[in-house]
C-alpha cells in the first residue's frame, strides 16, 4: 500500500546503513531526516492513505477504528523497521525533537492520539533507551527534546548529558 521505496533494497555494501538497537529513537531520526528535511527519498503517508479510505471515521465506534487501524500499523511499522538509512546522512542530525505530534508517528497510526487509552499514550514511540553504538553514529547530535506522555528514564537522561547531549523535557 506505500511507496516504493529505493532506500530500503540492501544493495549496499555492509557499514554502508545506520543501525539502530531501538525502534524509537530510530524513528526520531526518520522524523527528522524524512519529513523535516526531505533527505530520505519519497516520504510514507500511511496515515493520509487512511484517512483517504475512511472519510468517516467520526461516525464508527471505536472497536471498528482500532480494527481499521491494524493494518495500517503493522505496514507503516513495517515500512520504518526496514528502512534503510545512509550513514552519509548521520553529521546531518543535530538535535531530535520526540513530541506527540511528529509525521512519523502519525504515519504509522493516524488515530493514536484519538485513542490514548488503548495506545498506552503513546508508549510505544517511547525512547527508553539508545546504544552507545547508536549514539556514536550521531557525532553532532547537540540536543533531544522529550515532549510526550512518559518522561524518559533518568539512567538516559544521564546517559545523554555525559555524552554531551543536552536534553530538554517538556510533559
Amino acid at each position: 500500500m506505500g511507496p516504493s521505496h529505493s532506500l530500503t533494497q540492501d544493495t549496499a555494501p555492509a557499514g554502508a546503513y545506520l543501525v539502530f538497537d531501538h525502534y524509537p529513537f530510530k524513528l526520531a531520526v526518520i522524523q527528522q531526516l524524512m519529513y523535516e528535511f526531505d533527505l530520505l527519498g519519497d516520504q510514507y503517508y500511511g496515515g493520509d492513505q487512511y484517512f483517504e479510505t475512511y472519510g468517516d471515521v467520526s461516525n464508527v465506534s471505536e472497536r471498528i477504528s482500532i480494527h481499521r487501524l491494524a493494518p495500517y500499523i503493522e505496514q507503516g511499522n513495517h515500512f520504518f523497521e526496514s528502512l534503510n538509512i545512509p550513514c552519509s546522512l548521520a553529521d546531518k542530525v543535530t538535535e531530535l525533537y520526540v513530541g506527540e505530534e511528529l509525521d512519523v508517528y502519525y504515519h504509522i497510526n493516524p488515530q493514536w492520539l484519538d485513542f490514548e487509552e488503548y495506545f498506552d499514550d503513546g508508549a510505544d514511540f517511547d525512547i527508553l533507551a539508545i546504544s552507545e553504538r547508536e549514539l556514536k553514529q550521531f557525532p553532532n547530535l547537540k540536543s533531544i527534546v522529550f515532549n510526550m506522555y512518559h518522561t524518559p528514564p533518568d539512567a538516559l537522561i544521564t546517559q545523554l548529558e555525559e555524552s554531551g547531549i543536552e536534553v530538554g523535557l517538556f510533559a
